[in-house]
């Protein structure tokens, strides 16, 4: 094929009013001729040579540069936005009923995370709510989704959020977010712009040394350890869980005894057990054999699931304190005796206590669980007034503000003074890992004793809080000391020690 050429013998051409133009003639991808027209000399000789070099390369060359379809492919990048690309990652990749989608709590959390932080509107989430927008979600939706290939942008939205005064635990759920769908879009075809995970990319500050950093708050008022008062509600001692197992039961006065009795044992169960919210409402009589509790079944957004929250969170087995066996037989019996069933395939916790039109009935076995609200809000109706209600004691001060979640910790590290770590994270469905960075807590109730077994410790407590609820008798005249200290409390806890721990 020809090399383009000026059109006119006399180059450049000049106007009527003085203008100069270089028209370049040549044949295009179909071999038909062609012009082009530059303002200069210079301008033209330079696209004579880049169609030179693509002509050379072979006609499709040519047509990409005769057609500037790289310009155009870019454009077209360039011109979708990160929230768009966001929108497309909840639709088809991260939404439970696609194939390895989200489980239904998780892409909840997610959806949440982008409809408030990362889009420019705001996106209904979950049963109704809505997810209004933000500044920063505002500023990075309109951000072209190409520019994430490097960590610039999504490091300007975390610093955008850490000036606007978003928590930091917030920030760090709304990265993962952003960082798993970047991890997707890089591996999809559906989003060519994106090759690599911008946010895998940016450097993120690891060490702590400035008091602020590892405070997490600033350098005039670092936030306080999570040592003494923090500890005492983060991880429940057996003391203060008998304490607020002994309000619940208390407050049969003001309702159904059966429904004190079950708050009670929901405690008991989600602390001898250490077990997570979702998974002691999953609990059947059946999954108790022998000494150990099975946990198969968890309940997630309403309906039972073979699959917990982590891998090896269901399809375990984990020990049952003897006390908590004493605590199940006797709930048991309750059951029974108040006109509810308790066959093997029921739940412990049964969700019609309180009347046939609570809870969710299995129709394969009409057994019934709890719903999804009963289990939301069962920590804020029950457990939280029984916490306000134990710390007026001025022991227990410091528990005020402790979740149900508290029991899971504060079982955990119970019976890691005792027993082996290995088995203790095999048995509550978590690793060793798990178990030092958020689990292992010293439990300052217990640092009078030497470590000792769970149950032994637990019985002591309750002992304790029995004696606590005993009214005590005045001696009489005459036989009271100055300074003596009173017995009651000190012969139930021996009492309590005098039994086997292994007796059920």
């Amino acid at each position: 094929m020809a090399r383009p050429w000026a059109k006119r013998p006399q180059w450049p051409r000049v106007g009527k009013r003085g203008r100069r133009s270089y028209v370049v003639g040549f044949y295009d991808h179909d071999r038909r001729e062609r012009s082009r027209t530059f303002p200069t000399e210079r301008h033209a000789r330079a696209w004579m040579d880049d169609y030179i070099t693509a002509e050379r390369r072979g006609r499709e060359s040519l047509r990409r540069f005769l057609l500037d379809l790289d310009a155009e492919e870019a454009n077209a990048l360039q011109a979708r936005t990160i929230g768009e690309v966001l929108e497309l990652y909840l639709a088809v990749n991260a939404h439970p009923s696609n194939e390895g989608g989200l489980a239904p709590g998780t892409y909840k959390r997610y959806e949440s995370a982008i409809g408030r932080h990362m889009l420019d509107q705001p996106r209904t989430c979950g049963e109704g709510g809505l997810a209004p927008a933000t500044s920063w979600g505002r500023a990075l939706a309109s951000v072209p989704a190409v520019r994430f290939n490097s960590p610039r942008p999504p490091s300007a939205w975390r610093e955008q959020m850490l000036r606007a005064g978003v928590p930091g635990p917030t920030r760090a759920h709304a990265w993962r977010v952003l960082s798993a769908a970047l991890s997707w879009a890089a591996a999809s075809a559906l989003v060519p712009e994106i090759e690599v995970n911008g946010c895998r990319l940016a450097t993120e500050p690891r060490g702590k040394r400035r008091r602020s950093l590892r405070a997490g708050g600033t350098g005039y008022a670092p936030n306080a350890r999570r040592s003494g008062p923090l500890v005492r509600r983060w991880a429940l001692s057996p003391q203060a869980v008998e304490a607020i197992r002994a309000e619940m039961v208390h407050s049969a006065k003001q309702r159904d005894e059966i429904l004190a009795q079950r708050d009670a044992m929901i405690v008991s169960l989600q602390y001898g057990l250490c077990a997570r919210n979702q998974e002691i409402w999953g609990l059947r009589w059946a999954s108790l054999v022998e000494e150990f509790a099975w946990v198969l079944e968890v309940l997630s957004c309403g309906a039972l699931n073979e699959w917990g929250k982590t891998e090896n969170s269901t399809q375990r087995r984990t020990v049952i304190p003897a006390i908590l066996r004493e605590d199940l037989t006797a709930w048991r019996l309750a059951l029974r005796q108040a006109g509810h069933p308790a066959r093997e395939l029921d739940f412990i916790i049964p969700g019609d206590l309180a009347g046939t039109e609570h809870g969710v009935r299995e129709q394969r076995t009409g057994a019934c669980h709890f719903s999804e609200n009963q289990a939301h809000v069962w920590g804020a109706r029950f457990f939280t007034p029984a916490v306000k209600k134990a710390a007026e004691r001025t022991e227990f001060t410091e528990i005020l503000g402790a979740t149900p979640y508290a029991l899971r910790r504060g079982g955990i590290s119970l019976r890691l003074r005792a027993e082996d770590p290995q088995t203790v994270a095999s048995e509550c469905g978590t690793s060793l890992r798990m178990l030092s960075e958020h689990y292992a807590f010293a439990i300052e109730d217990l640092r009078r004793n030497g470590p000792r077994p769970a149950d032994l410790e637990w019985r002591a407590a309750r002992a304790e809080q029995a004696a606590h609820d005993t009214p005590q008798t005045p001696p009489p005249t005459g036989e009271a000391r100055d300074g003596a200290r009173p017995h009651g409390k000190v012969r139930a806890w021996l009492a309590a020690h005098r039994r086997r721990p292994g007796v059920a």
